[in-house]
C-alpha cells in the first residue's frame, strides 16, 4: 500500500510539475495533546526558505503504527479510513480527531503531496489523558471497634495514565506508606486505582481519613473524605473481657 500510494504521489507530482515552487518545502508539526473522548487539534505548518508562496495540498497521508497502510487518506477532497480524523481548512496542514481515544497514543507520520513538491518528512505525536472519577471509599468492617483492626478501602476509575493514591487523617498525617496500590486498564485502557490501607488499630480520633487521587504528574484531580462508623469497645465486653480492659474503658 506503502509503494502504491507513493507511486500516486510521483505521478501526481509529475503532472504538476509546472506548477513547482522550485523548493520543497518541510512540514512542522506540534506535539498534540488529548483528552478522551474530546475533539483535539494537531497544529502543523508549511516551513520553507523561499519566503510566502501560494501552497496548495493535493494529497495526505498519516500513518501510525503500520508503514503499509494509512490511518488517514485525503485525495480528491475525498477523506478515507479513520473517519475521526479530518483536514478542516483548505490548503493547511493541520488535523483534527475527534473522539480521541488512548488507543490513538502514538507516533505518526505525515505526508503530503502539494504543487511545490512531495513532503515525506513530516511526523507528529499524540499524548491522551483522561481524568479520574470522584473516589469512592469504605471499610472492613463498616463497624470498627474503637481500638480494633479495619481496612479502609479507595477507588477510583476512568483516569489515563495510571496515577496514585494518597491517604491522610484527621490530623494530614501520611498513611500512604502503609497502603497497597492495584492498578488495573479496562478494554479502553483506562485505569482504576484501588487503594488498601490496613490498621491492625485505629482509633476514632483519627477520623475522618481522606482519600486524594494524583494524576501521572502528582497533581490532585480528586479526593474523598470518609467518617469512620466506630463503637466503643467495651460496649461488646464479656464480663472477663470488662476485667482486663477496665482501665482502657473507665478514665
Amino acid at each position: 500500500m506503502a509503494s502504491a500510494v507513493l507511486l500516486s504521489l510521483a505521478v501526481l507530482f509529475l503532472s504538476l510539475c509546472s506548477e513547482t515552487c522550485g523548493r520543497l518545502l518541510r512540514l512542522e508539526c506540534q506535539p498534540a495533546d488529548g483528552v478522551v473522548g474530546q475533539t483535539m487539534k494537531i497544529p502543523c505548518s508549511f516551513k520553507s526558505s523561499s519566503g510566502h508562496q501560494e501552497i496548495n495540498i493535493v494529497l495526505v497521508s498519516v500513518f501510525k503504527s503500520d508503514p503499509e497502510n494509512p490511518v488517514f487518506l485525503f485525495r480528491k477532497n475525498v477523506e478515507t479510513g479513520d473517519p475521526r480524523f479530518k483536514l478542516p481548512s483548505e490548503n493547511n496542514p493541520s488535523l483534527e480527531l475527534a473522539s480521541a481515544a488512548v488507543t490513538d497514543e502514538g507516533n505518526y507520520r505525515y505526508m503530503i503531496l502539494t504543487n511545490c513538491g512531495v513532503i515525506e518528512d513530516g511526523s507528529f505525536r499524540i499524548s491522551i489523558t483522561a481524568n479520574y472519577t470522584e473516589p469512592t471509599m469504605s471499610s472492613w468492617p463498616e463497624v470498627i471497634q474503637d481500638g480494633g483492626s479495619a481496612d479502609l478501602y479507595c477507588n477510583a476509575s476512568g483516569g489515563y495514565p495510571a496515577g496514585s493514591i494518597q491517604w491522610f487523617d484527621s490530623t494530614n498525617t501520611d498513611w500512604t506508606k502503609n497502603a497497597t496500590l492495584e492498578i488495573t486498564e479496562d478494554e479502553n485502557k483506562l485505569v482504576q486505582l484501588s487503594s488498601k490501607l490496613t490498621f491492625s488499630k485505629i482509633y476514632s480520633s483519627w477520623a475522618p481519613f481522606r482519600c486524594v487521587v494524583l494524576n501521572n504528574k502528582f497533581i490532585t484531580e480528586a479526593e474523598s473524605t470518609f467518617q469512620l462508623k466506630m463503637t466503643d469497645s467495651c460496649l461488646h465486653c464479656s464480663s472477663g473481657e470488662l476485667y482486663s480492659l477496665i482501665q482502657f474503658c473507665i478514665p
